[in-house]
């Protein structure tokens, strides 16, 4: 039998094995190829060298050209993307806006512009406790209740709570101002130490604020400079340098009301005149005083704060006979009544929902109820927390 003919599929197979000389020339068809390699064994790694080179050089061009072509469109990046998945095409980074920083000083809301700020957290709700000299503070959500002894409030005449940053650590200070000895003592959060400056006397007003825009309360006072003339002035000690120095302004018969009512982060002086219906603050960036007129709207409190976001207080008062808050917003220059609150209460505005604005707000000490007019969404919220005989004082402290 003969092998099986090439191109006659129907020709006999034969089952013989093939025979020695045939797997020679078998081995020797395949063998001359190896033998042909070896012999030219650096020819072709050289050529298989050049050939991975050669593509190497050819992804680098395509991954330089990716990188150095600057998309000019969404389109075009998901192109040059699918073109080369080695090169991430970057988005455009998104400038962030300035940050407020809202350093609070008693019921006052300061704001201060800061690059590197986040929004102050919530006010607590607090109270200091004459009786037994303690501060009561309830925080809010998971934050723990804070009960801490400071002041005398049976003395005669008795302490005054003034708190406020005196550390400028971003959290409110216990602090009491002694009249019998001029002497405002604070308790320090930043590192629980003691300051006691003595800076006044038993026939001043104290009006603590943040004068000098470093970012800690300044302890600061108004006193009459000459009760048959009637005129005042604000006594002010700088934290920035324990130095001091006095503004003349006001009559005896005003109502003091500093706040940073130019928004150039530092407190100004200012009084409101019930008898002329009138705002008089001098600002602290110019130098030039403000005359605002809240036409023939008569106030008991002075209850100026930030209350429309934009960084400057509003020349606002709350009457406690009416229950009625007039608050000149500083951005349309108009005044918006609200009524809120009813005889007794006391006045307790700042902060509560942390949105950046002065809520309004009521302590009602018959209750000890707090009531409260959110300003992210004008709902009431309301929380029970101190006794009759209580002072409230609202404000971020420590924790």
């Amino acid at each position: 039998m003969s092998k099986k003919a090439r191109g006659n599929p129907s020709a006999p197979v034969s089952t013989r094995p093939l025979s020695v000389s045939e797997n020679v020339d078998e081995e020797s068809e395949h063998g001359g190829i190896v033998t042909y390699l070896r012999k030219r064994f650096w020819l072709v790694a050289l050529i298989a060298f050049i050939s991975v080179g050669a593509v190497g050089a050819a992804l680098k061009s395509l991954e330089d050209s990716a990188i150095k072509q600057k998309p000019t469109n969404a389109k075009e990046a998901g192109v040059l993307s699918r073109l080369n998945p080695f090169v991430a095409v970057m988005p455009t980074p998104t400038p962030l806006p300035l940050s407020k920083e809202y350093i609070y000083a008693g019921s006052r809301l300061l704001a201060v512009e800061d690059a590197n700020a986040n929004a102050a957290p919530p006010a607590d709700f607090a109270v200091w406790r004459p009786s037994n000299g303690t501060w009561y503070v309830l925080g809010g959500p998971g934050s723990q209740q804070t009960f801490f002894q400071w002041g005398n409030g049976t003395g005669s005449p008795p302490d005054k709570p003034v708190p406020g940053d005196y550390d400028g650590d971003g959290k409110t200070d216990f602090a009491v101002f002694r009249f019998s000895t001029g002497e405002w003592w604070e308790n320090l959060s930043a590192n629980g130490g003691t300051s006691v400056p003595v800076f006044g006397s038993s026939t001043v007003t104290p009006a603590q604020a943040d004068y000098d825009g470093d970012g800690k309360t300044d302890a600061a006072y108004v006193k009459p400079d000459d009760p048959s003339a009637g005129n005042t002035s604000f006594y002010i000690r700088r934290s920035s340098d324990s130095s001091f120095y006095s503004v003349p302004f006001g009559l005896n018969s005003d109502l003091s009301a500093p706040a940073d009512y130019d928004g150039d982060g530092k407190s100004d002086v200012g009084v409101y005149r019930n008898s002329n219906h009138t705002f008089y603050s001098k600002n602290s960036s110019d130098g030039v005083v403000q005359i605002v007129s809240m036409g023939s709207i008569s106030g008991s409190q002075v209850v100026s704060a930030d209350y429309d976001g934009d960084g400057k207080a509003d020349y606002a008062i709350w009457d406690s006979v009416t229950g009625n808050w007039y608050i000149r917003q500083s951005t349309t220059g108009s005044v918006v009544t609200t009524h809120f609150g009813q005889t007794g209460d006391v006045t307790v505005q700042n902060d509560y929902d942390a949105d950046g604005k002065c809520d309004i707000a009521v302590w009602r000490p018959s209750t000890g109820v707090w009531w409260i007019l959110q300003s992210h969404d004008g709902s009431l919220r309301t929380q029970q927390w101190g006794l009759n005989g209580d002072i409230p004082v609202p404000a971020y402290f420590r924790r």
